[in-house]
């Protein structure tokens, strides 16, 4: 079967020559090597792509071969790749930019599930007075339940934490960072899953915005 990307790899190498910066990230990312100078596209299928680079003080040709994890599906997939790894390249680098976060987003169900679901479960255990109750509490025993609370209520309080030094970092408004780390508190890390993933999007809209 043809591979509708590396049909496009002239084309590609060539549009990716307009953006030097963004292939010198992905060698320094790739390779973890602070000195490259240059770098360009020589080709690029589903499953990666080659860069030639230089370091600097030589003019030794370099390769590395970056691959796609997971594969590209299709030559549509080619461009939000493209940019969420030159998003991640910069992160990484120490190069990014901090976009403005204004605006709040619900976490996924399925990140939020898992921890609301033991939630439920703590807080049922705690104060339920059915038979059912009783014999869970008594299996467990209260000294492990009030464990339980210490961990989620130190955990989810670390989490708040981490969610105010993002929200400040990426300048939120104080009302919109209050709900934000309120959230935090009650539903705990998919919020911050939720969050970060709201900065790359902004990221990769700049990036797609001034391409």
């Amino acid at each position: 079967m043809d591979d509708p990307v590396a049909a496009k790899s002239v084309f590609l190498s060539m549009y990716m020559s307009n953006h030097p910066d963004t292939l010198v990230a992905y060698v320094m990312q790739h390779t973890k090597n602070r000195q490259v100078v240059t770098a360009s596209m020589t080709s690029i299928d589903s499953k990666g792509m080659h860069l030639s680079y230089t370091v600097k003080g030589s003019d030794v040709k370099n390769t590395t071969r970056v691959p796609f994890d997971p594969p590209l599906l299709g030559y549509e997939e080619v461009k939000p790749r493209l940019m969420a790894m030159k998003v991640d390249a910069e992160v990484d680098l120490g190069m990014a930019k901090n976009p403005t976060i204004t605006t709040f987003a619900m976490p996924s169900l399925k990140h939020t599930l898992p921890t609301f679901s033991l939630q439920i479960l703590l807080i049922w255990a705690t104060f339920s007075t059915s038979p059912y109750g009783a014999i869970f509490q008594q299996f467990f025993g209260w000294q492990i339940i009030r464990l339980s609370w210490v961990i989620l209520v130190a955990a989810h309080s670390a989490e708040a934490s981490y969610m105010f030094h993002l929200t400040s970092k990426h300048k939120t408004p104080f009302n919109t960072k209050l709900l934000w780390c309120f959230l935090t508190l009650v539903l705990g890390w998919s919020c911050i899953v939720r969050y970060l993933r709201l900065v790359k999007d902004t990221r990769i809209d700049s990036i797609m915005k001034g391409s």
